[in-house]
């Protein structure tokens, strides 16, 4: 006899198949959105209810925590201003089901990569921590100057092209 019973995971619980391989920031953006939705309340509390939820059905370190929820709020600003929480919102027509699925075919759909690399972007590459200086940016292109006077490979065609790139500017 089988004594295996299928428990249903968090993802099928809501009304959705799981997504194989989705990333952690997708399942708390995925969360947070859907609270922000129907639930009234400060936007960071449903940020904060979701990352609670998450970590709290998988062991996630805390370094990878922070990341993901950092990932997830970026997941959610693009929503917002892309549209597609209106979008998402209007297609459901008040159900709540349906708009839990809306939330993740659209979170299936994103790129978090692409999403995060035009978060950079706009932020001028800094993705947290100390901003970029110029004083490190100038160390860099000390240092490779060095290496092409030692007779690096490569080093003498680097530098070109940072040149020709200045001179674009």
């Amino acid at each position: 006899m089988d004594n295996h019973q299928h428990q249903p995971d968090k993802a099928e619980a809501f009304g959705r198949a799981a997504a194989q391989g989705r990333s952690f920031a997708k399942d708390i953006a995925e969360l947070a959105l859907f609270l922000e939705m129907t639930e009234s309340g400060p936007r960071a509390a449903h940020l904060e209810a979701a990352v609670s939820e998450v970590a709290g059905e998988r062991r996630i370190p805390a370094t990878t925590l922070k990341r993901c929820a950092s990932e997830a709020r970026a997941l959610i600003d693009h929503a917002r201003e892309t549209g597609a929480v209106r979008q998402i919102q209007a297609r459901a027509d008040g159900s709540d089901w349906s708009l839990r699925s809306g939330i993740s075919a659209w979170l299936d759909e994103t790129s978090l990569a692409a999403v995060l690399k035009q978060r950079a972007l706009r932020l001028n590459r800094s993705r947290g921590g100390r901003p970029p200086s110029t004083s490190r940016t100038l160390r860099a292109v000390e240092e490779l100057v060095a290496f092409a006077r030692a007779g690096r490979p490569g080093a003498d065609d680097e530098l070109r092209s940072i040149r020709a790139l200045i001179a674009e500017a």
